[in-house]
C-alpha cells in the first residue's frame, strides 16, 4: 500500500490551502491507497475521516504533528492533544501510554542554513555524522522521516544516511499544504492497512520503505542516495 504519511489540511495548517475533499480526490488520482493527515497540535477523529472517504478508494488515517521542545514530532495513535506534550519526554510517556508510535519529521530542516550563507564553514558527512546522531530528538523517537516534499535534497540526504547508522527504515511523506505534491514522497507498506491500528502494527513490525514518486507514476525507494561528501 501506498500511504502519505505526513499532510496537512486547513483544519490544522495555518499556512495550508488543502481541504478535506481536495486531498481526497486528489490522492486518488495520482493513485494513492491512502493519507495519513497530521495536524498541528490537532487531530481529526476517525468517525470524521470516515464520512469523506465513504465514495472513495482512498483511506484516511489520523495523526498529530506536535510541536515539541526538541523539534516537530507526529504521534500516531493518539486521540486528542494532551496538555503537557509540547514536551518531547511527557510525548514519548503518553506514547508508551497508549501504545503508539513517534516520527520525527523533517528532522534537519534548515540545518545547512548557516554554512550556505556563509556563517559556517562547510561540513563534511563525517564532520555532520557525530552531531547529528547525538540531536535529543533521535532519543525520543521510534522512526524519522528521511524523505519530506518541503526539504531540500541535503536535509533529506542527510536523514536518510542518519537513518541508517541508526538502523531505522525511514518513513517519508509531502508534507503538502496544497494539491501540489501529494503524494510526491510516501511509505510503502507489504500488508493492507485499514485504520490507525494497523499503521502502527506495520511501523512496528518494520514492513514499509520510503519511496520518491517518478512523474510516469512510478514509486521508487529512496534508501539508495550517496553519503553527503
Amino acid at each position: 500500500m501506498v500511504i502519505d504519511l505526513h499532510v496537512h489540511t486547513t483544519k490544522g495548517g495555518y499556512d495550508s490551502i488543502l481541504s478535506l475533499p481536495q486531498l481526497i480526490e486528489e490522492a486518488e488520482r495520482r493513485g494513492l491507497d491512502g493519507v495519513c493527515v497530521t495536524e498541528h497540535n490537532s487531530v481529526w477523529g476517525r468517525e470524521e475521516l470516515e464520512r469523506f472517504t465513504s465514495d472513495y478508494d482512498v483511506i484516511l488515517l489520523g495523526g498529530m504533528e506536535v510541536e515539541t521542545d526538541v523539534g516537530h514530532i507526529v504521534i500516531l495513535g493518539l486521540d486528542r492533544y494532551i496538555s503537557g506534550i509540547h514536551r518531547a519526554s511527557q510525548l514519548r510517556r503518553i506514547a508508551d501510554e497508549v501504545g503508539g508510535f513517534l516520527i520525527a519529521v523533517h528532522p534537519f530542516r534548515r540545518f545547512f542554513d548557516p554554512e550556505e550563507l556563509g556563517l559556517k564553514p562547510v561540513r563534511s558527512w563525517s564532520q555532520v555524522s557525530d552531531e547529528t546522531i547525538a540531536l535529543p530528538i533521535l532519543g525520543v523517537v521510534d522512526e524519522i522521516e528521511v524523505v519530506n516534499g518541503c526539504c531540500t535534497e541535503r536535509e533529506n540526504s542527510l536523514a536518510i544516511q542518519v537513518a541508517r547508522r541508526l538502523g531505522l527504515r525511514g518513513t517519508a511523506g509531502s508534507d503538502a499544504h496544497s494539491t501540489h505534491g501529494i503524494g510526491c514522497y510516501s511509505t510503502i507498506f507489504e500488508r493492507e492497512i485499514r485504520d490507525e491500528r494497523d499503521l502502527i502494527a506495520e511501523l512496528k513490525a518494520g514492513r514499509f520503505y520510503p519511496a520518491r514518486r517518478l512523474l510516469s507514476g512510478e514509486m521508487i525507494p529512496c534508501n539508495s542516495e550517496a553519503p553527503l561528501g
